[in-house]
């Protein structure tokens, strides 16, 4: 575990430096997101320095591979991840004591399936779909197969990683697979289509910040600050909007013209108060929580559900 407490078991005080490097310690946050426009307040609290004002040494790892960031955050090289509010339900089968403390945005077209041609989609038996096996994004795409009457036995679903899906429909590799922006650009740049998308399934892929359950019992001062200023991010970047796109992209390497808010809905303090409760309905956290565990618990991903203690509504007052 990176975030390190200090007890006293003789009534002993730590020497000055040791006891300066502890509360550093006590305050640091190993933060890992992916590419994902929704989680880009963390960029820009990082870059503007917001974090260090408000007394939080936030750490941001950007790795591009989302099964290797959440293997490292279920071994505990890493304090939170920012993710599919799926994932974040997966995670549970190795830490059941993670807590869902955010939720970043709500994909709203983000999230697509994309074929080389449409004309795909006039027979999509025996096809091959890429998607990440065991998450949202499978689910995203057995809804795609409901809806054209067809369910998993018709189709081959491959495993892959969201950023290898361009390269792979332009070889010729898959039929039609599943990514999210920036992915979904540059696999258009290569001449792929959106076929379907998170706009056709309302509330099904919301994103949220995930935390090891010693955070929340431990550091929630910490956790109050670090969301405080993640709105104070998101409230600037909606009001600068060049400017921080400008800002995004040098910090993450990408082109400014690839950074979007296209498709995705970066929801407010209000609206996270609303859907961590029962206001929401089909939409909010609860409902989706037992739509993923349904799932989950039907294809032997899970043994149980995720308990509704993941949601860790506490912090957002």
């Amino acid at each position: 575990m990176l975030l390190c407490f200090f007890v006293s078991g003789c009534g002993c005080s730590p020497e000055p430096d040791t006891e300066a490097a502890q509360a550093e310690d006590l305050n640091t946050i190993r933060l890992s997101i992916d590419l994902w426009p929704g989680y880009y307040p963390a960029v820009i609290a990082h870059e503007k320095g917001w974090f260090k004002e408000a007394g939080l040494n936030l750490i941001l790892d950007m790795p591009g591979d989302t099964d290797k960031m959440l293997a490292q955050f279920s071994a505990g090289a890493i304090d939170a991840v920012a993710v599919a509010f799926g994932d974040a339900v997966l995670v549970t089968r190795k830490m059941p004591d993670v807590a869902v403390i955010l939720v970043t945005d709500e994909s709203a077209g983000g999230d697509a399936v994309l074929a080389k041609t449409p004309e795909v989609m006039d027979s999509l038996a025996g096809k091959k779909i890429g998607t990440n096996l065991g998450g949202f994004g499978e689910l995203l795409i057995r809804e795609m197969l409901e809806k054209y009457g067809l369910d998993a036995s018709h189709v081959t679903i491959m495993n892959v990683d969201a950023s290898k899906v361009p390269d792979m429909l332009d070889a010729g590799e898959l039929d039609l697979a599943h990514t999210w922006s920036p992915y979904v650009g540059l696999a258009e740049q290569k001449g792929a289509k959106v076929v379907f998308s998170s706009a056709d399934t309302p509330g099904l892929i919301p994103d949220t910040i995930a935390i090891r359950g010693e955070l929340r019992v431990n550091q929630p001062e910490a956790i109050k600050a670090f969301i405080r200023v993640w709105f104070q991010a998101q409230a600037w970047w909606l009001k600068n909007m060049e400017e921080g796109n400008r800002l995004i992209a040098d910090a993450t390497h990408q082109r400014v013209e690839d950074i979007s808010l296209d498709g995705i809905h970066l929801m407010s303090q209000v609206e996270n108060i609303a859907s961590f409760s029962d206001v929401d309905g089909e939409t909010g956290l609860p409902n989706v929580l037992t739509l993923y565990n349904d799932f989950y618990v039907s294809r032997g991903i899970l043994r149980r559900p995720a308990d509704k203690q993941i949601l860790a509504s506490e912090f957002l007052q």
